[in-house]
C-alpha cells in the first residue's frame, strides 16, 4: 500500500452543477510537489485563499463535509476526497471558483473518471502512509446509536452497517479491502442517499437545489424511484463517504467498522486519530 507518492500526469478541469446552491461552478485539479498534500483553494475570491485539506480546517459536517474559515467554505468535498484517497492521489491544488464542488452523478465516479483519463505520474518520495495501532472509536448513542471503529490492520478495509426501517431499503452490509481496482469497480459508482419526502424540505431551505433525480439513489414510500447501479448502492456510497473524510488524516493502514456513522462521527473519529497515528 506504501509505494511512492503520486500527483497527476496534467492539470485537468471539471465543471458542473452543484447541489445545493444549484450554481455552475469549476475546478481545476493541478498536480503538486511531492509531500504537498491534498489543498484547495477559492479561485473566485481576490486573495484566492489555500487551506489544507485537514480535520481542523473543516467547519461543517451537516449533509456534507465543508473546509473553510469564518470568511469562507467549500462545501461538499467529501466524493472528490475519496476519488484522491482511493486512487492515491497523494498531492494535489483543487481551485474552485465558488462555494461548492460540483454534483456530477452524486458519485466518485464523476471526478474519478477524469483522473484516470488524464493518468498519474509517480513521485520520488515514500507514500506517508499512516497506520493505526491500537483500537480507537466514536460514538452517538443518544438518538442514532451510530458507532465509528478504527483497528489496526493490513492495507485499508471498511465495513459499514446501514440499519433502517423504511421497507425499501432495509439494511445493508458491505466490506472492502480498498485499493485502486476495487474502488473504481465496486465503490466509485455508488450514488448519495435522498429519500423523496426530504427533497421538498431541503429545497424550502435553500439546499439540493441543484439535485436531479439521477444524481441520487431516490428512495420513495414504497419503491426506489430510480434504477439503483448495485442492489446495494446505498451502503456503498456510505464506504465511500468514510474513504473521502479519512482522507483528511492522507493515507491511513487498519481496519474501519461503521454501524450508521455519518459526516460528522467520521470527523470525530479523524481528529481522534490525528494525534495518535504513527
Amino acid at each position: 500500500m506504501k509505494g511512492f507518492q503520486q500527483t497527476l500526469k496534467n492539470k485537468i478541469t471539471i465543471a458542473g452543477q452543484a447541489l445545493h446552491s444549484g450554481k455552475m461552478v469549476s475546478v481545476n485539479l493541478i498536480p503538486q510537489p511531492v509531500n504537498t498534500g491534498i489543498l484547495f483553494s477559492r479561485s473566485d475570491l481576490s486573495e484566492k485563499p489555500v487551506i489544507a485539506a485537514k480535520p481542523g480546517n473543516v467547519i461543517d459536517t451537516v449533509k456534507n463535509m465543508t473546509l473553510g474559515t469564518e470568511e469562507w467554505r467549500i462545501q461538499t468535498i467529501e466524493h472528490l476526497m475519496a476519488a484522491l484517497h482511493g486512487l492515491r492521489v497523494d498531492n494535489l491544488l483543487i481551485e474552485v471558483d465558488g462555494s461548492e464542488l460540483p454534483l456530477g452523478d452524486g458519485s466518485a465516479r464523476y471526478f474519478a473518471k477524469k483522473i484516470k483519463e488524464v493518468g498519474l505520474t509517480t513521485q520520488k518520495q515514500p507514500r506517508k502512509v499512516r497506520r493505526i495501532t491500537s483500537p480507537v472509536w466514536v460514538m452517538n448513542g443518544n438518538t442514532t446509536h451510530s458507532y465509528l471503529i478504527a483497528l489496526p490492520g493490513k492495507g485499508l478495509r471498511i465495513s459499514y452497517c446501514f440499519t433502517s426501517d423504511h421497507k425499501v431499503t432495509g439494511n445493508q452490509f458491505a466490506q472492502y479491502e480498498i485499493t485502486p481496482e476495487n474502488f473504481w469497480t465496486e465503490l466509485a459508482g455508488a450514488r448519495t442517499i435522498a429519500f423523496s419526502r426530504e427533497l421538498e424540505e431541503l429545497r424550502k431551505q435553500g439546499l439540493a437545489l441543484g439535485g436531479n433525480i439521477d444524481a441520487a439513489v431516490v428512495v420513495g414510500e414504497d419503491s426506489y424511484l430510480n434504477e439503483l447501479r448495485y442492489d446495494d448502492e446505498i451502503v456503498r456510497h456510505k464506504i465511500l463517504d468514510i474513504l473521502g473524510d479519512l482522507y483528511l488524516l492522507g493515507p491511513v493502514e487498519g481496519e474501519i467498522v461503521a454501524i450508521r456513522s455519518g459526516h460528522k462521527l467520521d470527523l470525530e473519529l479523524a481528529i481522534k486519530l490525528e494525534s495518535l497515528l504513527e
